[in-house]
């Protein structure tokens, strides 16, 4: 590549991270002293709470104001030489786990740095990073979902799911809930001069089975069953766990939000509405890139899951789970990001029969941080001792440099531990990564080990 082609390439990478990327989040105090303008640049501002789950009424960072540098004149420096990435590697116990998979590339210029990536490995999380891109380039960013309120006749409505995976009980600002729903559907009645009504509940968006044949049974108590029609991810709101029947749930908590604006619901079952039923009144979901930040950075396996199930329809397929899966294997093809041995089981990384290489998440992180369509993904990753599913990690003295630097999915199983992302080197090179770990028996010497590689990198000036 020419040198000014490899400038137009930088220029347009720190382009992407800068725009995307300076909406989200502070580092820890310090991190940004000293640092070079073109990292400085790229690294976050503004404030994240420390939280690896979601809090209650969470919406998405709107897209800050593009920042008052010269953008143009922002040039990473080169990527560390290959030899100098590797001399970082702390040794892993050959005890904790089983040899790592891991592919180093820089973006820049796409060349692969690091390569040590035998085989296709169990991905666990990080497989909602490939899931999520899915979904962007299908649905794109701006889509939607209708969770609607129909009438086929008087005294009679029918709640109609329309795949909102955050779908929320209460008021909240950024998203639909039953309560407003039930407010306008109560006003909505009253103007025909109806205040008794029987209720019906349709979530046959989604079709066949609600459980992954490969999930076991001791996720049913953190994951609900994928539903079109939930509320509040399908947890129960006092004790925290998964409902067994999200849709009968959500209808039972419509009829108490109904009885409460004035409208009595005689009985409630399962219905199935026409297309052409009359709409009361619907909401719409936050758009698609709300709710891919909301599934990276808090991991959210059903909110994954429907995503995928919504490109499943799009693309003319259905909305099962082989749909989905199907969906999202054509489109890692297309854009040339699968790789021998892969296998798509389910779409948020439960399957333990999913396998994925490091070289495709790598390579799928190499077009995110090249494409400014893919920038609510960016905005989604966890942030290395910040926030998400990286809140808790980055705290040892080891580690520390990757505070704040390392942004990148995290992926975990039974016997499993998995980092996807990138990060900025102290010199201001943008790296891609992905290292992956199966046959883990110390998980968190393991967790560690993936920690300080990639704090090591952060930290180079090599």
């Amino acid at each position: 590549m020419a040198a000014s082609s490899w400038a137009r390439a930088g220029a347009r990478v720190v382009r992407n991270l800068v725009l995307g990327l300076l909406a989200l989040v502070v580092v820890a105090a310090g991190v940004l002293l000293m640092v070079p303008q073109w990292r400085a640049a790229v690294l976050p501002s503004g404030t994240v709470t420390h939280t690896a789950s979601a809090p209650p009424g969470w919406q998405a960072p709107q897209t800050a104001s593009p920042p008052a540098l010269p953008l143009d004149g922002l040039d990473p420096a080169p990527a560390p030489a290959a030899k100098a990435l590797l001399a970082r590697i702390p040794t892993l116990d050959k005890a904790a786990a089983g040899t790592p998979g891991l592919v180093v590339i820089d973006p820049v210029t796409g060349k692969t740095l690091i390569s040590r990536a035998g085989r296709a490995l169990i991905p666990a999380s990080t497989m909602k990073l490939l899931t999520c891109l899915v979904a962007l380039e299908t649905l794109g960013n701006d889509r939607t979902f209708t969770t609607s309120v129909v009438s086929p006749k008087s005294g009679v409505i029918v709640l109609r799911g329309g795949g909102d995976p955050l779908l929320h009980d209460a008021r909240t600002t950024g998203r639909a809930s039953l309560q407003q729903l039930a407010a306008d559907t109560a006003a909505a009645l009253r103007k025909t001069g109806v205040t008794k009504v029987t209720l019906g509940y349709d979530a046959t968006l989604f079709e066949a089975a609600a459980w992954h044949r490969h999930w076991t049974d001791n996720y049913r108590y953190s994951v609900a069953p994928i539903s079109a029609l939930m509320v509040d991810s399908g947890f129960h709101p006092t004790t925290g766990l998964a409902e067994k029947d999200p849709a009968a749930t959500a209808a039972k908590r419509f009829a108490t939000r109904l009885a409460k604006a004035g409208i009595t619901v005689t009985s409630t079952k399962r219905a199935t509405a026409a297309a052409d039923d009359p709409v009361l009144t619907s909401m719409q979901s936050p758009p698609v890139e709300q709710l891919i930040e909301h599934t990276l950075r808090y991991s959210d396996n059903v909110a994954a899951e429907t995503l995928a199930r919504q490109v499943g329809l799009a693309t003319d397929r259905g909305g099962s789970f082989a749909d989905a899966e199907a969906a999202v294997r054509a489109m890692l093809k297309s854009l040339d990001l699968w790789t021998s041995g892969m296998v798509i089981d389910d779409n948020s990384g439960l399957s333990r029969e999913n396998r994925v290489s490091p070289a495709a998440l790598a390579k799928a992180m190499k077009l995110v941080v090249n494409e400014p369509r893919f920038g609510s993904l960016l905005l989604g990753l966890p942030v290395g001792g910040v926030s998400g599913t990286l809140y808790d990690r980055f705290d040892d003295k080891a580690e520390r440099a990757g505070r704040g630097v390392v942004r990148a999915k995290t992926g975990s199983l039974r016997d499993v531990s998995t980092l996807a992302g990138y990060l900025i080197t102290a010199d201001g090179a943008p790296l891609v990564f992905a290292i992956m770990a199966n046959q883990v028996v110390r998980p968190f010497a393991t967790r560690d080990w993936i920690d300080r590689t990639t704090a090591a990198w952060a930290a180079c000036g090599c």
